[in-house]
């Protein structure tokens, strides 16, 4: 019997990778906010997926902007 094609998780492999494109729009994003801001923030966080975060960013959402990256992306900008 052939081996039923249905019901297939695909692995992580196979996803496609944001690219060099993806990095470029972010390191510009973050030098745009510079140039517009007085001041900037640099912190590291243990578990990302927390509720504090969550509220933080809601309730500095209207003032503030934050951006989320790998570190290299970051310093390049």
């Amino acid at each position: 019997m052939p081996i039923s094609k249905r019901n297939r998780t695909v692995t992580l492999s196979k996803t496609k990778k944001k690219g060099r494109k993806h990095k470029e729009a972010v390191a510009n994003a973050i030098k745009q906010a510079l140039e517009d801001s007085g001041s900037s923030y640099v912190f590291t966080l243990q578990n990302m997926r927390n509720q504090r975060l969550k509220e933080f960013r809601e309730r500095l959402k209207s003032t503030s902007r934050f951006f989320l990256g790998s570190n290299k992306v970051m310093q390049i900008a």
